[in-house]
């Protein structure tokens, strides 16, 4: 990795990043910068690509954490519930990031286009190695010189005059075509084919998020991957890391904390809102991934300032 092409991605997205986020001009690129360490917040990560050029963060899904930095980047290919924290940031060197976003739509087009493969052998010899995070459905890896090459000529058009649109869709072509051939280019390639096990289990949790607050039964998420249930249970713990009902847990947990904080909602309605019938679990759970019972942890929110709570939260710059 060219440290010469790292400085000058990190002085354009400095230019370009005056705010903790910046929604640019080309609707798939986001820049983030922080001048601070944070504390842990809970947040869902999208089908997205994360590249840090400066400073390092840490994630928690469920319990296995996984930390990556300076040069390198994450691709999320399912929507994972993870607590996210900023760990090395400064006012001299603050935490800067890029996220690139992308559809199934995209990728499918450009792998046929492309015509793309990932050789077996290359797929077996290369997740250990470089594959640094616990669960399959996010991979880590170090950034080449032809990504930071294509990074830092679209961040630099940010400055060009005039609408630069059909140029940034083209260099998000190229870039996608660079991750696509890269060392997590098997993960892309499962979100572009329709029949994965990625797809299949994509399928599921979209169901699962839609209607986290319902009882469901197994059998339901399973006929809806098109999966033996068996391999169901397998292939969802090997790609996020968790079970089905935990997977729930996490997303009625963070919507519960949000109705409390933003809506003002009491703790017992907010844990009936989300789908608890017992106050009791929904207690215990609350305590278990927020570190307080729900009365608690607002009360805590409350002396630190609602205010500076939410500026903290709502500015997800993970």
């Amino acid at each position: 990795m060219s440290c010469t092409q790292l400085s000058a991605l990190q002085a354009a997205v400095l230019r370009h990043c005056p705010e903790k986020v910046t929604h640019t001009a080309f609707d798939f690129l986001t820049l983030y910068r922080t001048e601070t360490v944070t504390d842990p917040v809970l947040v869902v990560y999208e089908p997205r690509i994360y590249i840090v050029v400066q400073g390092e963060k840490i994630l928690h899904l469920h319990d296995h954490p996984l930390s990556y930095g300076e040069g390198q980047y994450l691709i999320s290919t399912l929507d994972l519930p993870v607590s996210g924290q900023i760990t090395h940031a400064s006012v001299d060197t603050p935490y800067l990031a890029l996220c690139v976003s992308f559809s199934p739509t995209e990728m499918e087009q450009l792998l046929w286009e492309s015509r793309a493969t990932v050789p077996q052998q290359t797929r077996t010899l290369a997740l250990p190695e470089e594959n640094i995070s616990p669960v399959s459905a996010m991979g880590v890896s170090q950034i080449t010189d032809s990504l930071l090459n294509a990074l830092l000529r679209l961040v630099e058009l940010l400055a060009k005059d005039g609408d630069q649109t059909f140029l940034a869709q083209l260099y998000k072509k190229e870039l996608l075509y660079l991750f696509l051939h890269g060392q997590q280019g098997h993960i892309l390639q499962s979100v572009a084919r329709g029949t994965s096990d990625l797809s299949r289990i994509n399928r599921a949790i979209s169901h699962l998020r839609l209607h986290f607050q319902k009882r469901f039964e197994i059998s339901t998420l399973v006929k809806i991957a098109g999966m033996g249930q068996s391999n169901f249970y397998k292939r969802f713990g090997e790609l996020t890391g968790m079970t089905p009902v935990q997977y729930r847990t996490k997303i009625r947990l963070q919507e519960a904390r949000r109705l409390m904080v933003h809506e003002g909602m009491k703790a017992a309605s907010a844990g009936f809102q989300v789908g608890y019938d017992s106050p009791s679990q929904f207690s215990r759970d609350y305590k278990k991934i927020f570190g307080r019972p729900p009365q608690s942890d607002l009360n805590h929110i409350r002396r630190i300032g609602v205010e500076t709570y939410k500026k903290q939260h709502e500015d997800v710059w993970f």
